[in-house]
């Protein structure tokens, strides 16, 4: 069998290119011919493939960037390159994780014109919110573009901060909206999680389209952790949450660090990002035992991760399926987590951790307090019981047969091979 997987990446930036390298992984041990289509960039993973990869494009910010206005919808090396590709692979499914301007939907002619059924996991909202995620710091939670009204990224502001790229976005979404090229050419939608799944079918996609099939948990930094180390962070900063991500104002840690001061909690946050000068200013303010630790990864994180007693990310937007309550998870830690978007999915209160409601410090303070009202026992029971979801529902097996099953509905060449791995030994 031969798969072809599309994202505009071939290397680890987030969580959707990490997914798309490792379905591909998956897929090639499992006896899959594989090829990838991105563009072309300094940082990607080799691959055999590159030299059907376009050059490597991002418009210029401000009114520069609208030079690069025919580029931005329509790529012709892209359509050139991959119609190449097409043909010299001959691939039985195509397996898409984001395409938008960088690649264009330049490339989806060809591959219909050739009778490939095409599949697209949904990792973000860019289909149908020209800003990708449902938010702006100034709105909140936004869902003003419903309906063919992707203008209000222009009059909200909803990108980047420059007229002219919310211009852009803008337009990008009433195209992408209006003509339905990529919602029309692909066979199904993939969702991680239930909610995105009925988001766009709220939005307009054909239910028929969307299936919800799961990532499979797989970390690609699972360094060993020392025990001495975790001990001596549960002696340097007691009982307390951890916060890992990026500080950012859809993550909702203003609102945690609010809630941790209010509930006398010792709260820990690992990451990086543009609110941190602010949010360090708000816990000085509140006067919390909050420690900024900075961006972590491997074995550091890890131990911090252990060290903990609860791991919180209570974010305000519409979280989709974050890998990061996995990690957690799979290191036998309870989760706190807000009820919005994908993940009140991930978490069963008062069995894997505790939930809130978003942008609410009274909640939070409440879910806190429920939290640290139980013993090291219990919330090591929690975390066991957390660790046996992660690993037992999120499995390379399971993702692996549901995602070959749904090939399996759109090529009878795939169909086929699934009958035969079926078949007894």
């Amino acid at each position: 069998m031969r798969l072809l997987g599309i994202h505009r990446l071939h290397h680890r930036k987030g969580g959707a290119e990490g997914v798309h390298l490792d379905h591909l992984a998956l897929f090639r041990e499992r006896g899959w011919d594989c090829a990838e289509f991105a563009m072309d960039h300094p940082d990607n993973e080799p691959s055999d493939w590159s030299e059907y990869f376009p050059e490597q494009f991002e418009p210029a910010p401000g009114v520069a960037g609208l030079a690069s206005l025919p580029r931005f919808f329509h790529s012709g090396e892209a359509r050139e390159k991959f119609t190449r590709l097409l043909d010299d692979f001959k691939p039985d499914i195509i397996h898409a994780h984001g395409v938008y301007h960088h690649l264009t939907n330049a490339i989806l002619k060809p591959a219909r014109e050739r009778g490939i059924p095409m599949v697209y996991t949904l990792h973000d909202y860019k289909l149908i919110c020209p800003a990708y995620h449902f938010y702006t710091e100034k709105t909140g939670v936004c869902e003003e573009c419903r309906g063919g009204k992707q203008w209000r990224c222009l009059v909200n502001r909803c990108t980047h901060g420059s007229l002219a790229m919310d211009a852009l976005y803008a337009l990008d979404g009433f195209v992408q909206w209006r003509v339905g090229s990529l919602r029309d050419a692909m066979s199904r939608f993939i969702g991680p999680a239930r909610f995105i799944v009925d988001k766009f079918a709220e939005h307009g996609f054909a239910p028929e389209k969307l299936r919800y099939v799961p990532n499979f948990f797989e970390s690609a930094d699972d360094a060993p952790v020392d025990p001495a180390e975790v001990a001596r962070l549960k002696d340097n900063h007691g009982r307390h949450v951890l916060f890992f991500g990026r500080l950012s104002a859809e993550k909702g840690v203003d609102v945690l660090i609010d809630a941790c001061s209010q509930a006398g909690v010792p709260l820990v946050v690992v990451g990086d990002g543009p609110k941190r000068a602010e949010y360090e200013a708000r816990a000085k303010a509140r006067g919390g035992a909050v420690a900024f630790l900075g961006h972590l990864k491997g074995a550091a994180l890890w131990a911090h991760v252990e060290a903990a007693s609860l791991v919180a990310l209570t974010s305000v937007w519409y979280e989709i399926a974050p890998k990061s309550i996995l990690e957690a998870q799979a290191r036998s830690k309870p989760s706190l987590v807000t009820t919005i978007g994908g993940l009140p999915e991930m978490v069963e209160e008062g069995v894997t951790g505790f939930l809130a409601a978003p942008s609410d410090t009274a909640s939070l303070v409440a879910a806190l307090r429920r939290a640290f009202a139980l013993d090291d026992a219990a919330l090591a029971a929690m975390g066991a019981r957390a660790r046996e979801r992660a690993t037992t529902t999120f499995t390379r097996e399971r993702y692996y047969r549901e995602m070959t099953a749904l090939y399996a509905e759109l090529s009878p060449a795939i169909a086929d091979h699934v009958a035969r791995e079926a078949l007894p030994a």
